[in-house]
Protein backbone atom coordinates (compact mmCIF):
# COMPACT_ATOMS: atom_id res chain seq x y z
CA UNK A 1 0.00 0.00 0.00
CA UNK A 2 2.76 2.16 1.00
CA UNK A 3 4.64 1.76 -2.78
CA UNK A 4 1.26 2.31 -4.04
CA UNK A 5 1.01 6.04 -2.83
CA UNK A 6 4.31 6.86 -3.40
CA UNK A 7 3.55 6.51 -7.02
CA UNK A 8 -0.19 8.13 -7.09
CA UNK A 9 0.50 11.30 -4.95
CA UNK A 10 3.48 12.55 -7.41
CA UNK A 11 0.80 11.85 -9.80
CA UNK A 12 -1.56 13.66 -8.71
CA UNK A 13 0.99 16.95 -7.29
CA UNK A 14 2.10 16.59 -11.17
CA UNK A 15 -0.93 17.22 -12.24
CA UNK A 16 -2.54 19.31 -10.27
CA UNK A 17 0.55 21.75 -11.28
CA UNK A 18 0.01 21.32 -14.99
CA UNK A 19 3.45 19.98 -15.93
CA UNK A 20 3.17 19.28 -19.49
CA UNK A 21 2.74 15.92 -20.56
CA UNK A 22 3.95 14.22 -18.04
CA UNK A 23 0.60 13.97 -15.58
CA UNK A 24 -0.96 11.83 -18.58
CA UNK A 25 2.11 9.52 -19.45
CA UNK A 26 2.21 8.65 -16.01
CA UNK A 27 -1.56 8.01 -15.79
CA UNK A 28 -1.77 6.40 -18.86
CA UNK A 29 1.90 4.69 -19.58
CA UNK A 30 0.36 2.08 -22.02
CA UNK A 31 -1.68 4.81 -24.45
CA UNK A 32 1.77 6.77 -25.77
CA UNK A 33 1.25 6.96 -29.85
CA UNK A 34 2.57 8.49 -32.72
CA UNK A 35 0.75 9.10 -35.84
CA UNK A 36 2.44 10.92 -39.04
CA UNK A 37 0.61 12.58 -41.92
CA UNK A 38 1.24 12.41 -45.50
CA UNK A 39 -0.93 15.14 -47.49
CA UNK A 40 -2.25 14.55 -50.76
CA UNK A 41 -1.87 15.99 -54.24
CA UNK A 42 -4.29 19.19 -54.38
CA UNK A 43 -3.53 20.48 -57.67
CA UNK A 44 -6.17 22.83 -58.76
CA UNK A 45 -8.15 21.94 -62.24
CA UNK A 46 -9.56 23.93 -64.33
CA UNK A 47 -12.21 22.05 -65.77
CA UNK A 48 -16.55 22.82 -65.67
CA UNK A 49 -17.93 21.25 -62.45
CA UNK A 50 -21.46 20.59 -63.52
CA UNK A 51 -22.42 21.35 -60.03
CA UNK A 52 -26.29 22.03 -58.68
CA UNK A 53 -27.50 25.49 -58.22
CA UNK A 54 -25.33 27.49 -61.05
CA UNK A 55 -24.08 27.84 -64.46
CA UNK A 56 -25.69 28.74 -67.91
CA UNK A 57 -29.16 28.22 -68.21
CA UNK A 58 -31.72 27.93 -70.48
CA UNK A 59 -35.42 29.31 -70.51
CA UNK A 60 -38.55 27.89 -72.11
CA UNK A 61 -41.63 29.41 -71.78
CA UNK A 62 -44.90 27.50 -71.04
CA UNK A 63 -48.91 29.26 -70.61
CA UNK A 64 -51.39 27.47 -68.61
CA UNK A 65 -54.52 27.59 -70.46
CA UNK A 66 -58.02 24.86 -70.33
CA UNK A 67 -57.99 24.90 -73.96
CA UNK A 68 -54.62 24.40 -75.85
CA UNK A 69 -52.57 21.95 -73.24
CA UNK A 70 -48.87 21.70 -72.38
CA UNK A 71 -47.64 18.68 -74.33
CA UNK A 72 -45.84 16.48 -71.53
CA UNK A 73 -43.96 14.53 -74.41
CA UNK A 74 -42.59 17.94 -75.98
CA UNK A 75 -41.30 19.22 -72.98
CA UNK A 76 -39.58 15.63 -72.42
CA UNK A 77 -38.06 16.14 -75.56
CA UNK A 78 -36.51 19.56 -74.60
CA UNK A 79 -35.12 18.06 -71.37
CA UNK A 80 -33.24 15.42 -73.08
CA UNK A 81 -31.68 18.00 -75.65
CA UNK A 82 -30.82 20.45 -72.50
CA UNK A 83 -27.21 19.55 -70.77
CA UNK A 84 -27.00 22.30 -67.91
CA UNK A 85 -28.11 21.59 -64.41
CA UNK A 86 -30.22 25.24 -64.16
CA UNK A 87 -33.06 25.97 -66.31
CA UNK A 88 -35.51 28.73 -66.19
CA UNK A 89 -39.20 28.09 -66.71
CA UNK A 90 -41.60 30.87 -67.29
CA UNK A 91 -44.91 30.36 -66.49
CA UNK A 92 -47.50 32.62 -67.93
CA UNK A 93 -50.45 33.59 -66.55
CA UNK A 94 -52.45 35.49 -68.73
CA UNK A 95 -55.56 33.09 -69.32
CA UNK A 96 -56.76 33.99 -65.99
CA UNK A 97 -57.09 37.44 -65.65
CA UNK A 98 -60.24 37.49 -63.51
CA UNK A 99 -60.40 34.65 -62.19
CA UNK A 100 -58.28 31.97 -60.09
CA UNK A 101 -56.11 29.12 -61.86
CA UNK A 102 -58.51 26.18 -63.06
CA UNK A 103 -57.87 23.04 -61.71
CA UNK A 104 -56.71 21.94 -65.22
CA UNK A 105 -53.89 24.43 -65.39
CA UNK A 106 -52.99 23.62 -62.26
CA UNK A 107 -52.60 20.47 -62.75
CA UNK A 108 -50.44 21.41 -66.02
CA UNK A 109 -48.42 23.44 -63.85
CA UNK A 110 -47.66 19.63 -61.56
CA UNK A 111 -46.78 17.93 -64.84
CA UNK A 112 -44.72 19.92 -65.71
CA UNK A 113 -42.40 20.80 -62.50
CA UNK A 114 -42.70 17.05 -61.92
CA UNK A 115 -40.82 16.41 -65.55
CA UNK A 116 -37.96 18.76 -64.66
CA UNK A 117 -37.72 17.55 -61.09
CA UNK A 118 -37.34 13.62 -62.43
CA UNK A 119 -34.96 15.20 -65.03
CA UNK A 120 -32.66 16.02 -61.81
CA UNK A 121 -32.64 19.65 -62.87
CA UNK A 122 -32.75 22.64 -60.51
CA UNK A 123 -35.19 25.01 -61.97
CA UNK A 124 -35.46 28.69 -61.34
CA UNK A 125 -39.12 30.12 -62.25
CA UNK A 126 -40.81 32.95 -62.80
CA UNK A 127 -44.52 33.48 -63.11
CA UNK A 128 -46.01 36.05 -65.36
CA UNK A 129 -48.91 37.34 -67.28
CA UNK A 130 -46.94 39.20 -70.55
CA UNK A 131 -44.31 38.14 -72.90
CA UNK A 132 -44.98 40.79 -75.51
CA UNK A 133 -44.10 44.38 -73.69
CA UNK A 134 -47.97 45.13 -73.02
CA UNK A 135 -48.40 44.09 -68.87
CA UNK A 136 -50.59 46.60 -68.27
CA UNK A 137 -52.89 45.30 -70.29
CA UNK A 138 -52.51 41.41 -69.65
CA UNK A 139 -52.29 41.90 -65.93
CA UNK A 140 -55.42 41.28 -63.55
CA UNK A 141 -57.31 44.25 -62.39
CA UNK A 142 -56.95 43.44 -59.04
CA UNK A 143 -54.34 43.07 -57.18
CA UNK A 144 -56.14 39.90 -54.76
CA UNK A 145 -56.39 38.25 -58.09
CA UNK A 146 -52.25 38.42 -58.29
CA UNK A 147 -52.29 37.30 -54.77
CA UNK A 148 -54.73 34.59 -55.03
CA UNK A 149 -52.72 33.16 -57.82
CA UNK A 150 -49.19 33.12 -55.25
CA UNK A 151 -51.54 31.49 -53.19
CA UNK A 152 -52.29 28.72 -56.01
CA UNK A 153 -49.13 28.31 -57.42
CA UNK A 154 -47.05 27.95 -54.51
CA UNK A 155 -49.36 25.12 -53.35
CA UNK A 156 -48.02 23.28 -56.21
CA UNK A 157 -44.15 24.93 -55.86
CA UNK A 158 -43.49 23.76 -52.42
CA UNK A 159 -44.04 19.84 -53.43
CA UNK A 160 -41.01 20.65 -55.36
CA UNK A 161 -38.86 22.82 -52.94
CA UNK A 162 -35.66 20.55 -53.40
CA UNK A 163 -35.84 20.85 -57.05
CA UNK A 164 -36.69 24.51 -57.28
CA UNK A 165 -33.78 26.97 -56.76
CA UNK A 166 -35.59 30.01 -56.85
CA UNK A 167 -38.66 32.40 -58.18
CA UNK A 168 -37.72 35.89 -59.46
CA UNK A 169 -40.40 38.30 -59.55
CA UNK A 170 -43.22 39.20 -58.32
CA UNK A 171 -45.75 37.79 -61.13
CA UNK A 172 -45.96 41.59 -62.44
CA UNK A 173 -43.83 43.59 -65.41
CA UNK A 174 -43.25 42.82 -68.94
CA UNK A 175 -42.11 39.89 -68.86
CA UNK A 176 -42.13 39.69 -65.62
CA UNK A 177 -39.60 42.01 -65.15
CA UNK A 178 -41.30 44.33 -62.55
CA UNK A 179 -41.36 47.18 -65.28
CA UNK A 180 -44.25 49.18 -66.76
CA UNK A 181 -47.02 47.39 -64.38
CA UNK A 182 -49.91 48.51 -63.09
CA UNK A 183 -48.32 46.91 -59.26
CA UNK A 184 -45.48 48.80 -59.28
CA UNK A 185 -46.14 51.34 -56.51
CA UNK A 186 -43.82 51.08 -53.33
CA UNK A 187 -46.95 49.70 -51.81
CA UNK A 188 -47.89 47.41 -54.01
CA UNK A 189 -44.45 46.21 -54.65
CA UNK A 190 -44.26 45.60 -51.06
CA UNK A 191 -47.63 43.72 -50.67
CA UNK A 192 -47.07 41.43 -52.95
CA UNK A 193 -43.55 40.46 -51.85
CA UNK A 194 -44.34 40.09 -48.43
CA UNK A 195 -47.34 37.77 -49.82
CA UNK A 196 -45.19 35.68 -52.07
CA UNK A 197 -42.47 35.60 -48.87
CA UNK A 198 -45.29 34.24 -46.76
CA UNK A 199 -46.73 31.59 -49.39
CA UNK A 200 -43.52 29.91 -51.09
CA UNK A 201 -41.60 27.43 -48.72
CA UNK A 202 -38.73 29.02 -47.24
CA UNK A 203 -35.84 26.70 -48.60
CA UNK A 204 -36.80 28.28 -51.68
CA UNK A 205 -34.80 31.75 -52.83
CA UNK A 206 -36.98 35.06 -54.21
CA UNK A 207 -35.66 37.22 -56.32
CA UNK A 208 -36.00 41.41 -57.39
CA UNK A 209 -35.33 43.13 -60.07
CA UNK A 210 -32.99 45.99 -58.66
CA UNK A 211 -30.92 46.33 -55.15
CA UNK A 212 -33.86 49.33 -54.75
CA UNK A 213 -36.79 46.88 -55.28
CA UNK A 214 -34.84 45.13 -52.31
CA UNK A 215 -34.56 47.66 -49.89
CA UNK A 216 -38.06 48.56 -50.72
CA UNK A 217 -38.92 45.16 -49.71
CA UNK A 218 -36.39 44.86 -46.92
CA UNK A 219 -37.57 48.26 -45.49
CA UNK A 220 -33.82 48.94 -44.89
CA UNK A 221 -31.15 51.20 -46.72
CA UNK A 222 -28.58 47.77 -45.99
CA UNK A 223 -28.00 44.74 -47.53
CA UNK A 224 -28.30 41.17 -44.87
CA UNK A 225 -25.38 41.36 -42.58
CA UNK A 226 -23.98 37.90 -41.70
CA UNK A 227 -25.47 37.60 -38.28
CA UNK A 228 -28.61 37.59 -39.99
CA UNK A 229 -28.23 36.03 -42.98
CA UNK A 230 -30.50 32.24 -43.55
CA UNK A 231 -32.94 33.16 -40.93
CA UNK A 232 -35.75 32.83 -43.46
CA UNK A 233 -36.94 36.41 -43.41
CA UNK A 234 -37.66 38.36 -46.50
CA UNK A 235 -34.19 40.11 -46.08
CA UNK A 236 -32.67 37.03 -45.71
CA UNK A 237 -33.63 35.18 -48.85
CA UNK A 238 -34.27 37.65 -51.14
CA UNK A 239 -31.50 38.31 -54.06
CA UNK A 240 -31.89 39.57 -56.96
CA UNK A 241 -31.94 39.02 -60.62
CA UNK A 242 -30.44 41.15 -63.70
CA UNK A 243 -31.76 41.16 -67.48
CA UNK A 244 -30.16 44.18 -68.22
CA UNK A 245 -26.54 42.91 -66.89
CA UNK A 246 -23.55 44.84 -68.00
CA UNK A 247 -25.99 46.35 -70.96
CA UNK A 248 -25.08 49.90 -70.29
CA UNK A 249 -23.45 52.32 -67.34
CA UNK A 250 -26.89 51.61 -65.49
CA UNK A 251 -27.23 47.99 -66.92
CA UNK A 252 -30.40 49.60 -68.46
CA UNK A 253 -31.76 51.45 -65.62
CA UNK A 254 -30.87 49.05 -62.84
CA UNK A 255 -28.65 51.80 -61.29
CA UNK A 256 -29.23 55.86 -61.26
CA UNK A 257 -26.75 58.47 -62.27
CA UNK A 258 -26.60 60.61 -58.77
CA UNK A 259 -25.06 59.38 -55.55
CA UNK A 260 -27.59 57.19 -53.00
CA UNK A 261 -29.32 59.10 -50.46
CA UNK A 262 -31.26 57.12 -48.12
CA UNK A 263 -34.92 58.01 -47.77
CA UNK A 264 -37.85 57.27 -45.48
CA UNK A 265 -39.63 54.63 -48.05
CA UNK A 266 -36.26 53.14 -48.61
CA UNK A 267 -37.00 54.02 -52.47
CA UNK A 268 -34.35 55.29 -54.92
CA UNK A 269 -31.09 54.28 -56.54
CA UNK A 270 -27.04 54.56 -56.67
CA UNK A 271 -24.70 54.93 -58.95
CA UNK A 272 -23.04 51.68 -60.48
CA UNK A 273 -20.40 51.61 -58.44
CA UNK A 274 -22.79 52.28 -55.34
CA UNK A 275 -24.81 49.55 -56.67
CA UNK A 276 -22.32 46.93 -57.52
CA UNK A 277 -20.88 47.80 -54.02
CA UNK A 278 -24.24 46.66 -52.36
CA UNK A 279 -24.69 43.30 -54.23
CA UNK A 280 -21.13 42.65 -53.26
CA UNK A 281 -22.48 42.80 -49.61
CA UNK A 282 -25.69 41.84 -50.03
CA UNK A 283 -25.07 38.81 -52.18
CA UNK A 284 -22.47 36.74 -50.47
CA UNK A 285 -26.20 35.76 -48.93
CA UNK A 286 -28.42 35.55 -51.35
CA UNK A 287 -27.86 34.63 -55.39
CA UNK A 288 -27.90 36.87 -58.08
CA UNK A 289 -27.80 36.18 -61.95
CA UNK A 290 -29.75 37.10 -65.13
CA UNK A 291 -28.70 37.87 -68.93
CA UNK A 292 -26.33 39.94 -70.21
CA UNK A 293 -26.70 42.56 -72.92
CA UNK A 294 -25.98 44.62 -75.65
CA UNK A 295 -22.17 44.29 -76.81
CA UNK A 296 -20.39 47.27 -75.02
CA UNK A 297 -17.31 48.05 -72.95
CA UNK A 298 -18.54 47.16 -69.71
CA UNK A 299 -19.24 43.42 -70.76
CA UNK A 300 -15.53 43.35 -72.84
CA UNK A 301 -14.09 39.94 -70.94
CA UNK A 302 -11.84 42.17 -68.65
CA UNK A 303 -14.36 44.39 -67.59
CA UNK A 304 -16.91 41.57 -66.93
CA UNK A 305 -15.40 39.13 -65.05
CA UNK A 306 -14.42 41.78 -62.50
CA UNK A 307 -17.81 42.78 -61.95
CA UNK A 308 -19.23 39.51 -62.20
CA UNK A 309 -17.10 38.78 -59.11
CA UNK A 310 -18.19 42.12 -57.51
CA UNK A 311 -21.55 41.24 -57.90
CA UNK A 312 -21.06 37.34 -56.89
CA UNK A 313 -23.44 36.25 -60.20
CA UNK A 314 -23.96 32.40 -60.03
CA UNK A 315 -25.94 31.86 -63.49
CA UNK A 316 -26.17 33.79 -66.39
CA UNK A 317 -28.52 33.02 -69.60
CA UNK A 318 -26.04 30.89 -72.33
CA UNK A 319 -28.33 31.94 -75.28
CA UNK A 320 -28.75 35.67 -74.68
CA UNK A 321 -27.19 37.80 -75.78
CA UNK A 322 -25.66 36.15 -78.00
CA UNK A 323 -23.04 39.01 -79.38
CA UNK A 324 -21.60 39.35 -75.75
CA UNK A 325 -21.43 35.66 -75.12
CA UNK A 326 -19.80 35.02 -78.82
CA UNK A 327 -17.17 38.29 -77.89
CA UNK A 328 -16.29 36.12 -74.59
CA UNK A 329 -15.55 33.70 -76.68
CA UNK A 330 -13.25 35.28 -78.93
CA UNK A 331 -11.27 36.52 -76.11
CA UNK A 332 -8.67 34.32 -74.13
CA UNK A 333 -7.92 34.56 -70.08
CA UNK A 334 -4.24 35.21 -69.29
CA UNK A 335 -2.86 34.67 -65.71
CA UNK A 336 -0.74 32.44 -63.64
CA UNK A 337 -3.08 29.79 -62.67
CA UNK A 338 -4.56 26.68 -64.32
CA UNK A 339 -6.90 28.92 -66.56
CA UNK A 340 -3.94 30.71 -67.95
CA UNK A 341 -4.83 30.80 -71.92
CA UNK A 342 -9.09 29.43 -71.41
CA UNK A 343 -11.24 31.27 -73.69
CA UNK A 344 -13.51 34.13 -72.08
CA UNK A 345 -16.77 32.17 -72.31
CA UNK A 346 -15.37 29.22 -70.53
CA UNK A 347 -13.59 30.95 -67.75
CA UNK A 348 -16.56 32.75 -66.88
CA UNK A 349 -18.85 29.52 -67.08
CA UNK A 350 -16.25 27.84 -65.24
CA UNK A 351 -16.48 30.89 -61.99
CA UNK A 352 -20.30 31.17 -62.44
CA UNK A 353 -21.47 30.69 -58.52
CA UNK A 354 -18.93 28.49 -56.15
CA UNK A 355 -15.78 26.74 -57.09
CA UNK A 356 -14.66 24.57 -53.79
CA UNK A 357 -10.85 23.25 -53.90
CA UNK A 358 -9.06 21.60 -51.28
CA UNK A 359 -5.71 23.69 -50.67
CA UNK A 360 -3.70 21.45 -48.22
CA UNK A 361 -4.14 19.82 -44.90
CA UNK A 362 -2.37 18.81 -41.66
CA UNK A 363 -2.80 16.28 -39.04
CA UNK A 364 -1.51 17.06 -35.29
CA UNK A 365 -1.69 14.84 -32.30
CA UNK A 366 0.43 15.23 -29.13
CA UNK A 367 0.23 11.92 -27.30
CA UNK A 368 0.70 13.35 -24.00
CA UNK A 369 -1.77 16.35 -24.45
CA UNK A 370 -4.44 15.39 -26.71
CA UNK A 371 -7.03 13.15 -26.33
CA UNK A 372 -7.47 13.21 -30.10
CA UNK A 373 -5.63 13.90 -32.84
CA UNK A 374 -6.98 17.15 -35.00
CA UNK A 375 -7.08 17.02 -38.91
CA UNK A 376 -7.57 20.50 -40.30
CA UNK A 377 -8.11 21.03 -43.92
CA UNK A 378 -8.28 24.54 -46.02
CA UNK A 379 -10.84 24.97 -49.05
CA UNK A 380 -10.66 27.46 -51.44
CA UNK A 381 -13.70 29.08 -53.20
CA UNK A 382 -12.56 30.62 -56.60
CA UNK A 383 -15.81 31.11 -57.56
CA UNK A 384 -17.88 34.02 -58.28
CA UNK A 385 -20.36 33.37 -55.27
CA UNK A 386 -21.30 30.97 -52.31
CA UNK A 387 -23.06 28.22 -52.57
CA UNK A 388 -25.90 29.17 -51.06
CA UNK A 389 -27.91 25.49 -50.32
CA UNK A 390 -26.45 24.10 -47.55
CA UNK A 391 -24.26 21.29 -48.30
CA UNK A 392 -23.24 18.09 -45.81
CA UNK A 393 -19.59 17.73 -45.35
CA UNK A 394 -18.03 14.22 -44.13
CA UNK A 395 -14.57 12.73 -43.47
CA UNK A 396 -13.94 8.97 -43.89
CA UNK A 397 -11.41 7.28 -42.83
CA UNK A 398 -10.76 3.80 -44.43
CA UNK A 399 -8.31 0.88 -43.26
CA UNK A 400 -5.58 -0.50 -45.20
CA UNK A 401 -8.15 -3.19 -46.14
CA UNK A 402 -10.36 -1.02 -47.70
CA UNK A 403 -12.83 -1.67 -45.07
CA UNK A 404 -14.04 1.84 -43.37
CA UNK A 405 -12.56 2.48 -40.06
CA UNK A 406 -14.90 6.15 -39.02
CA UNK A 407 -17.22 8.71 -40.89
CA UNK A 408 -17.44 11.74 -39.07
CA UNK A 409 -19.37 15.01 -39.66
CA UNK A 410 -17.86 18.27 -39.94
CA UNK A 411 -18.84 21.38 -38.57
CA UNK A 412 -18.78 23.62 -40.96
CA UNK A 413 -21.31 25.35 -43.17
CA UNK A 414 -20.38 25.81 -47.44
CA UNK A 415 -22.76 28.82 -47.17
CA UNK A 416 -19.62 30.93 -45.27
CA UNK A 417 -16.83 29.85 -47.90
CA UNK A 418 -17.22 33.07 -49.55
CA UNK A 419 -15.65 33.96 -52.87
CA UNK A 420 -11.65 34.79 -53.26
CA UNK A 421 -11.29 33.74 -49.92
CA UNK A 422 -9.64 30.13 -47.91
CA UNK A 423 -11.52 28.45 -44.82
CA UNK A 424 -10.46 26.29 -42.69
CA UNK A 425 -12.16 23.14 -41.05
CA UNK A 426 -10.95 20.70 -38.64
CA UNK A 427 -12.57 17.11 -37.17
CA UNK A 428 -11.18 15.35 -33.86
CA UNK A 429 -9.57 11.91 -35.05
CA UNK A 430 -10.13 9.39 -31.86
CA UNK A 431 -6.67 8.20 -32.64
CA UNK A 432 -6.40 5.69 -29.15
CA UNK A 433 -9.58 3.89 -31.15
CA UNK A 434 -7.77 2.85 -34.09
CA UNK A 435 -5.57 0.26 -34.17
CA UNK A 436 -1.84 0.61 -35.54
CA UNK A 437 -1.65 0.80 -39.46
CA UNK A 438 -1.58 2.90 -42.35
CA UNK A 439 -5.47 4.63 -42.93
CA UNK A 440 -6.73 6.88 -45.79
CA UNK A 441 -8.74 9.95 -45.17
CA UNK A 442 -11.55 10.59 -47.63
CA UNK A 443 -13.85 14.21 -47.80
CA UNK A 444 -16.74 14.48 -49.24
CA UNK A 445 -19.32 16.93 -50.10
CA UNK A 446 -22.65 16.49 -50.07
CA UNK A 447 -26.11 17.94 -51.56
CA UNK A 448 -28.97 16.76 -49.73
CA UNK A 449 -31.82 18.21 -51.53
CA UNK A 450 -30.83 17.21 -55.12
CA UNK A 451 -28.85 14.34 -53.48
CA UNK A 452 -25.60 15.30 -55.79
CA UNK A 453 -22.01 14.50 -54.62
CA UNK A 454 -20.38 18.32 -54.93
CA UNK A 455 -17.70 18.13 -57.38
CA UNK A 456 -14.18 19.46 -56.23
CA UNK A 457 -12.11 21.73 -58.58
CA UNK A 458 -9.16 19.37 -57.76
CA UNK A 459 -7.55 17.34 -60.56
CA UNK A 460 -7.43 14.14 -58.47
CA UNK A 461 -10.47 12.32 -59.68
CA UNK A 462 -13.70 11.62 -56.90
CA UNK A 463 -13.72 8.05 -55.41
CA UNK A 464 -16.21 5.95 -53.58
CA UNK A 465 -15.44 7.87 -50.52
CA UNK A 466 -15.18 11.08 -51.55
CA UNK A 467 -11.77 12.89 -52.11
CA UNK A 468 -8.56 11.76 -51.09
CA UNK A 469 -7.07 14.06 -48.38
CA UNK A 470 -4.12 12.29 -47.37
CA UNK A 471 -2.76 8.99 -45.24
CA UNK A 472 -1.29 8.77 -41.83
CA UNK A 473 0.34 5.87 -39.99
CA UNK A 474 -0.86 5.01 -36.15
CA UNK A 475 1.75 3.41 -33.72
CA UNK A 476 1.77 2.88 -30.41
CA UNK A 477 4.68 3.02 -28.14
CA UNK A 478 5.36 1.83 -24.67
CA UNK A 479 7.60 4.77 -22.62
Amino acid sequence: MKKLLMFIIPCILLNIFNIPGIGIYLYRPHEYYTISYQPGDYTPSSQQLNNPYQGWYHIYGYTLSDTELINVDDVQKTIAKDKNQLVLLEINLRNYPDSEISPLGLSQLDSLLLAWKDAGRQMILRFLYDWNGKARETEPKDISIIKRHMEQTGEIVNKYAKNIYLLQGIYVGNCGEMNNSNYMSKENLRELATHLHSTIDPDIYLSVRTPEHYRIVSQSSQPISGKDAFSGEIAARTGLFNDGMLGSESDLGTYGEKPFEISEDFAGKGTRSEEIAFQNALCDYVPNGGEVVLDNEYNDFANAVEDLKDMHVSYLDCGYDLHVLDKWRSDTYHGEDCFDGMDGYSYIGAHLGYRYAMRSSECSFDSFRNTNATLSVTMENSGFSVGYRPFLSTVTIVRESGSICDTISVDTDNRLWKSGETSTWTVPLDIRAYQDGNYQVYYRLFDPASSRNILLANEIPAKKYGYYVGSFTVERQLP
